[in-house]
């Protein structure tokens, strides 16, 4: 019997097209038929697990990883998670303050923006797309119980990056995710720490594994895999890491992604 193959999938950019929000059918009737050849298919997402797409949600996966690592699960099981302490939350709520910028802090079922600040373009596209799918979207960090899981800043003329990312790299890996913008994932945790923990669980080993992604937080994914395969248009430094440019998302990049290595 043929070893299966596990396959990763970043979402934003890579299953979803980020511009328009289209779902392609392609991509759900690939995942399918990866399925019933025997191999696994897993979500792989900076987003937290409550927030990837409804759509998504009804398509049958072998697991997730979420929030970029902070939380893995399989077989409706988790087998990871780590949060922020409160202390940590309200500390960066302040730094980013104090640094002028921009910022999205992603929580359980929605995002709470800064409402003592004006909000720039990006922010307001972010929380305009989070409603329309049904998440809450609130402005009070300043609130008792104040936490988030991760949290994503924009760089706006006359921030002070300089000092954020001296402070916040104390507790965050930040990820350079371009266009002015910067994702905070707790240290110690990755796409690739997700991948290491479900390839144990499942018995598997590099080898046997496929990622797809867009973006330079799929990265460490495609180093801790043997088949890294990058979407079409993503930016030079991502596709320097795969060993294959599918199309892209709206060009049904999944299904000939797929198909250019035998998986369907």
């Amino acid at each position: 019997m043929r070893k299966p193959r596990i396959i990763f999938f970043d979402i934003d950019g890579t299953l979803v097209d980020d511009a328009t929000q289209i779902l392609p059918d392609s991509a759900g009737r690939a995942v399918e038929a990866l399925r019933e050849r025997g191999h696994l298919a897993v979500l792989n997402t900076g987003r937290p697990r409550s927030h990837i797409d409804p759509r998504l949600l009804t398509w049958t996966w072998d697991g997730c990883i979420s929030g970029c690592g902070m939380e893995v699960q399989a077989g409706g099981r988790t087998l990871h998670r780590v949060l922020p302490e409160a202390a940590v939350c309200r500390r960066m709520r302040d730094l980013i303050r104090a640094c002028r910028l921009d910022v999205l802090f992603e929580v359980s079922g929605g995002l709470i923006l800064d409402g003592t600040r004006p909000q720039g373009p990006q922010v307001r596209l972010e929380a305009d797309r989070m409603r329309a799918k049904g998440f809450s979207v609130t402005e009070d960090p300043d609130r008792p119980d104040f936490c988030f899981e991760k949290f994503v800043v924009f760089h706006p003329d006359g921030g002070d990056l300089a000092r954020f990312q001296s402070e916040a790299s104390r507790d965050f890996t930040l990820i350079d995710r371009g266009g002015g913008m910067t994702e905070a994932v707790l240290q110690g945790s990755s796409k690739s720490t997700g991948i290491r923990l479900l390839l144990q669980h499942f018995g598997l080993c590099p080898q046997d594994a496929v990622a797809f992604g867009d973006s330079t937080n799929d990265i460490p994914m495609f180093q801790c895999v043997s088949t890294p395969i990058a979407m079409g248009g993503c930016p030079e430094v991502v596709r320097r890491a795969a060993v294959y440019t599918t199309a892209s998302v709206l060009e049904d990049g999944i299904w000939n992604g797929l198909r250019r290595f035998g998986l369907i």
